[in-house]
């Protein structure tokens, strides 16, 4: 790599939050199962930039880079293991689904194995990166939630794909009753969209189905259970729906809600030392087995 690469690929390092986990119980595990260990988390307090500006974070290109660049380090001391498990943690209220997909099919392109531990939330484009996981941890309070695109719509601020795709079902109830007869309210909901807002939300919510169907097909779901999943994930009541261990099960998702409990302790000790950390972005952090020593 020439002086101008190495330069840019600092800089590009600067961009990203992804290290080295040096907790000792962590790395015991990794060595134990002979597994790559690699977390994705979202803090619950937003940076601060000024008294009156800050964000939080959300899934978008510098966490595409961030997992770029903490997959490039795996594979090549995985190279000395030839593992191809990995334990994936995940905390995140969602962001930019493009990301999300990208992101997701990275670490599917990585391992052949991922079990995805979810001690509290992975939301909307966070629940994308979960279903990449051949089996799905969940306990108490673990939460996924449809994979619901918000878009910023005219003024009225955030709207749901989801919601905006359903105003259709006023056309049925529009069939049968008179202009006069119609309640303002629900006059003035069919009032808001234009056709080509319609096109674009169905657009977006089209893309959703793709990427959705085409992680789960990673995963060695088959494509009836594929179908299943993808009615239901987007006919959910809400963005904010609930989907505990119960639903997800039902809903036909690869979820876990026992197994080896020291796993599930240290891997939800390891979102609890982000998750208060002030930040933008995601925390990416990431723990190698090392190879064992032969016995001569």
């Amino acid at each position: 790599m020439g002086r101008g690469g190495e330069e840019n690929h600092r800089v590009l390092r600067k961009f990203v939050d992804a290290k080295v986990e040096g907790d000792k119980k962590l790395q015991a595990l990794a060595d134990k199962k002979d597994t790559a260990l690699l977390a994705f988390v979202g803090s619950y307090v937003p940076r601060k930039y000024s008294p009156v500006s800050s964000a939080g974070a959300r899934i978008n290109i510098a966490d595409e880079f961030g997992v770029e660049e903490a997959l490039k380090r795996i594979q090549s001391d995985i190279a000395k293991t030839n593992t191809k498990k990995a334990y994936l943690l995940i905390n995140s209220l969602g962001g930019e689904l493009s990301s999300s997909f990208k992101i997701a099919q990275a670490i599917r392109d990585a391992f052949d194995d991922i079990t995805v531990f979810v001690p509290h939330i992975a939301a909307s484009g966070g629940t994308l990166l979960a279903l990449a996981g051949n089996k799905i941890r969940m306990g108490m309070m673990s939460q996924l939630s449809p994979v619901d695109p918000q878009i910023l719509y005219s003024n009225h601020g955030f709207v749901s794909v989801n919601s905006l795709a359903r105003t259709k079902r006023l056309d049925r109830k529009f069939e049968k009753q008179r202009e006069q007869e119609i309640g303002y309210p629900d006059r003035r909901m069919a009032e808001m969209p234009e056709p080509a807002v319609y096109e674009e939300f169905y657009g977006i919510r089209r893309a959703s189905e793709k990427y959705l169907a085409a992680i789960l097909k990673r995963t060695k779901y088959t494509k009836e259970e594929i179908d299943k999943i993808i009615s239901l994930i987007f006919n959910l009541p809400t963005h904010s729906f609930v989907i505990g261990k119960s639903v997800a099960k039902e809903m036909g998702l690869k979820v876990v809600s026992n197994g080896d409990p020291e796993e599930w302790d240290l891997m939800r000790d390891w979102f609890a030392k982000y998750v208060d950390q002030e930040t933008d972005r995601h925390f990416i952090r990431y723990c190698i087995p090392r190879a064992k020593k032969s016995v001569g």
